[in-house]
């Protein structure tokens, strides 16, 4: 007969009855104590679960952000020749167009420009979500900003015939913002808003909301359903499905926008009804997110210089996708050696030293790269040689060597401009 685990305390008991009473009593707390023990245990297995998820959806998030931020790259980079060449060739810098030759080349130029839009929003879109992407803080004009993004919606708007307008109080004035990002937030919320209006108008109100300022974009659009406001701002998202859809676009723009807009303390709404059109209210802090004010981060490109010499290098292991830099620069009347390598460079030095050198986007990447650029100092050159480096899309510029100038590809005819006036 197998021992009774509670004999021990049938002695405090004054009878049978309050042993056994005292035996169902512990086995309750007993079966409690179990059932906790078993509850902790999935608990901690459940806990374990859902770390392993979290992680897993983190790493796959990374994964995601680095190709997409790879892969945008590596698009960009045939987008020079498309962008630079078609527009080389528009300027008829190689001999006259006919009309037809003219048409196609607008129309090759325009697409690349379309895909360069995509692929610069998927790039955009990457970098935020993987928290590579830092604001550039100034303090921005708003009036000056807005009319300059009503200007460029304004050809769209009237193929369409929509009316555009813009009201800003008075006390809207200036606010810290990245002004590239808040023009590139203005700008999507504005497209958005032309080409889902097939007539009427579209406003852009400005005014001051306490401590931030609002942007409000307003149309009498085709709208949105109540159970799709949110889905809109999912990246790769369009609520048209069908095969052939009316409204082209990849999903990207207000998926960037608020995130953007999350990136300056601020955050994108909207409220819509289906054929009532629908409005976007873009709240940002007037005086930035947080105190990164004081050390807002430099823009991108040197302040142009009283124009140089003549004589230019162009410096990267593949000098095959800059052609149109080397022949838009030529057609402007400059020498232009290509090289391939350090060692080349030093040989034109020897020969007559250039007043400018460009460092490619892969040569850019060179470890070396700051060692071989003090060797365009005096006293080892006669004259000091302005150096501009186009930088790959997923360098910051802290990460690059010193320069004169810093250049995002694709390189424009207009960037290359500015290049050329160092």
């Amino acid at each position: 007969m197998t021992a009774n685990p509670w004999d021990d305390l049938r002695p405090l008991c004054r009878d049978e009855a309050a042993f056994k009473q005292l035996q169902q009593v512990l086995a309750r707390h007993e079966a409690n104590r179990r059932r906790g023990y078993l509850d902790e245990a999935r608990q901690a297995q459940r806990t374990q679960t859902l770390e392993a998820q979290r992680q897993a959806a983190e790493a796959a998030s990374q994964a995601k952000s680095r190709f997409l931020a790879m892969i945008s790259h590596e698009l960009r980079t045939p987008l020079n020749a498309v962008l630079g060449l078609s527009a080389l060739l528009s300027r008829q810098v190689v001999g006259p167009l006919n009309a037809k030759q003219v048409e196609y080349l607008n129309y090759i130029h325009g697409s690349g420009e379309h895909l360069l839009a995509i692929i610069s929003d998927i790039l955009d879109l990457s970098k935020v979500e993987a928290g590579q992407e830092h604001l550039r803080l100034t303090e921005v004009s708003l009036p000056e900003l807005c009319q300059s993004c009503l200007a460029m919606i304004q050809p769209r708007a009237a193929e369409k015939g929509l009316t555009l307008a813009y009201r800003g109080a008075i006390d809207a004035d200036t606010c810290l913002a990245d002004e590239r990002r808040l023009r590139q937030m203005l700008l999507n919320l504005l497209s958005n808003a032309v080409k889902f209006t097939p007539q009427g108008r579209v406003t852009l109100a400005v005014q001051r909301r306490d401590t931030h300022m609002e942007f409000k974009v307003e149309d009498t659009g085709i709208g949105i359903a109540a159970d799709q406001l949110e889905q809109i701002f999912q990246p790769f998202t369009q609520l048209d499905h069908e095969l052939n859809r009316q409204y082209d676009g990849a999903g990207l723009g207000l998926p960037l926008t608020r995130q953007l807009a999350q990136l300056h303390g601020g955050h994108l709404r909207v409220e819509s009804a289906v054929g009532q059109g629908s409005q976007f209210v873009l709240r940002l802090p007037i005086q930035g997110p947080g105190s990164s004010a004081s050390t807002a981060a430099q823009t991108l490109s040197a302040p142009p210089l009283e124009s140089g010499g003549q004589r230019l290098v162009v410096i990267d292991s593949d000098l095959d996708h800059h052609r149109a830099l080397v022949a838009y620069v030529r057609a402007c009347g400059w020498q232009v050696n290509g090289c391939r390598s350090w060692a080349e460079v030093q040989q034109q030095l020897a020969v007559n030293a250039p007043q400018l050198l460009i460092v490619g986007d892969r040569e850019a990447r060179n470890p070396a790269l700051a060692a071989h650029l003090q060797q365009l100092k005096p006293p080892r050159v006669p004259q000091p040689i302005k150096v501009a480096i186009l930088r790959p899309q997923d360098m910051a510029i802290a990460s690059l060597a010193a320069a004169d100038a810093y250049i995002d590809l694709p390189l424009t005819i207009p960037k290359l401009e500015r290049v050329l006036s160092l």
